[in-house]
């Protein structure tokens, strides 16, 4: 007996790599949701892992949920703007005790989360790790990184049976009631480069050395929106990402710069329209994120035309 029945919606670099990881040592009961050309290389090779120069094959369970079957935990590993498609491919299969946690980029999912979902208790949810899909049915980890935190104002058993299921799994892991604002203390870095990256079309190192006083103007504009929100986001957090901007690897870009580069569809609303919107709301003023923002998304929309 397993115990917890877990579904990791989204196989990409996260979701991949965290199904991969408690599949291997087998303490619960996964279901992985994958898709395309990646979801049908796993089911005929299994999930290939790479990890520091390491390799593990895995042969997790794709198959629809049953009728009537209904998850413990569900982990939301998929970019923000396909949150309404990954709750869909649950929504039968959560009640009132399951536990919604978002791995995704940004802050607030929560009130969207809940939008499309009957049933569940939403978390908050983060996680630090480099790894991306290098080919279909293959994730590579860099680095021993692996840090998630999730949890709610109130704790329950469920969430503390999970915490100790994915640290004994291999996947260090924090239960807090405060993952809000952890979550918020990562939004701040990656809110401010992805944001700054795509605007300017330089590296994150480069926007550093050439644009440290925007760097700086950003930090502040999200730090008084989510004071404004009750968050405890302090001038401390701020010199932290100095440091770690000035630490930056060479060339180094934000995964919505590359989005934009390629055409792609970006994160620009949860990483930038979000403290736009939640500024305006709360009477904040974020003059450089709405310039960046209304340039960005005017982008957007030349580029669907």
């Amino acid at each position: 007996m397993k115990g917890l029945k877990i579904a990791v919606v989204g196989a990409g670099g996260v979701g991949g790599y965290l199904a991969a990881k408690l599949v291997q040592k087998d303490l619960a009961d996964v279901k992985l949701f994958a898709r395309g050309k990646h979801l049908e290389t796993i089911e005929a090779n299994g999930l290939k892992v790479e990890e520091n120069g390491e390799c593990f094959i895995v042969h997790p369970d794709t198959s629809a949920p049953e009728e009537g079957e209904i998850f413990d935990v569900v982990f939301l590993c998929v970019k923000s703007y396909d949150f309404k498609s990954a709750c869909e491919s649950v929504r039968e299969h959560t009640n009132s005790e399951t536990l919604i946690v978002p791995l995704s980029n940004g802050v607030g999912h929560g009130e969207e989360i809940t939008r499309y979902l009957h049933e569940g208790i939403v978390c908050d949810g983060c996680v630090y790790v480099i790894s991306h899909v290098s080919a279909p049915g293959k994730i590579v980890k860099k680095g021993a990184n692996f840090y998630l935190i999730f949890g709610a104002e109130v704790m329950t058993e469920k969430m503390r049976r999970l915490a100790e299921v994915l640290n004994e799994s291999g996947l260090k892991t924090k239960l807090s009631a405060q993952a809000g604002y952890d979550c918020w203390k990562k939004y701040l870095f990656i809110a401010t480069f992805a944001s700054l990256t795509s605007y300017h079309k330089k590296p994150m190192d480069q926007v550093w050395k050439e644009h440290e006083a925007e760097v700086h103007e950003l930090l502040s504009e999200i730090r008084n929106v989510a004071n404004a929100l009750g968050v405890p986001v302090s001038d401390d957090d701020i010199v932290k990402v100095v440091k770690q901007a000035q630490n930056l690897p060479e060339g180094s870009k934000t995964s919505m710069q590359l989005d934009f580069k390629a055409g792609k569809k970006t994160e620009l609303e949860s990483l930038s329209g979000y403290i736009v919107r939640e500024g305006e709301k709360a009477g904040v003023e974020t003059p450089l994120m709405r310039k960046i923002y209304d340039l960005l998304s005017a982008a957007e929309k030349i580029r669907e035309i």
